[in-house]
């Protein structure tokens, strides 16, 4: 029984694709766990290179940019890496600016994971997929964003270390491009398992 359930839990994380002859061969996408790690430091790498910048919109603007260079690089397409990063970069920076005069400059965040998602989704071949992800990117980026501040909060409320507070933004970018790969780390992986199951048919 314990055997049965590691072995679906490892062929869910580390997938292996069915070839026309029924074998089964190591699967040529990355791993899924290695997408939200992706996505994880390259959005905090992100934000602290845009402190060097400036404050708030640099950062977001780096982070979200970071974010999509990294989708781009899992799903092998460079070119779409390097437009979606200077893509969401750019909105994400006009979001800011406007933001402070009419809503708030968090707006960039959902506005800039759309931009990520649109990019990004040309990566899959079946348009459920690549509605699913455009779809949920806002809402995985923001959810992400909220749930990254919420965790460095708690933390500093459990060590007591107001060093750990301060970096409450960077915990919501870390969650930001946690949330975002893990999304489309699902839907690249439920892509090809259908794919996989119309060849075995």
């Amino acid at each position: 029984m314990r055997a049965a359930l590691l072995t679906r839990i490892w062929a869910f994380l580390f997938p292996a694709q069915i070839s026309g002859g029924g074998t089964q061969q190591q699967f040529r996408r990355p791993p899924l766990l290695l997408w939200p790690l992706a996505g994880l430091g390259f959005s905090a790498l992100g934000w602290i290179a845009g402190g060097f910048l400036g404050s708030w919109g640099p950062r977001t603007a780096c982070a979200v940019g970071a974010t999509a260079i990294a989708l781009g690089l899992l799903n092998r397409q460079p070119r779409a890496a390097l437009v979606g990063a200077v893509s969401a970069a750019i909105v994400s920076l006009a979001a800011v600016q406007i933001g402070h005069y009419f809503f708030s400059p968090l707006l960039a965040l959902p506005v800039a994971a759309l931009v990520i998602g649109v990019v990004g989704a040309f990566a899959f071949r079946r348009r459920r997929a690549r509605i699913a992800f455009i779809v949920g990117a806002p809402l995985l980026g923001s959810a992400g964003f909220l749930a990254g501040m919420l965790a460095t909060f708690l933390a500093a409320m459990r060590l007591y270390d107001s060093r750990v507070a301060a970096q409450i933004m960077l915990g919501g970018a870390v969650g930001f491009g946690l949330f975002l790969m893990a999304g489309a780390a699902i839907a690249s992986r439920w892509l090809d398992a259908t794919r996989a199951a119309g060849e075995m048919s």
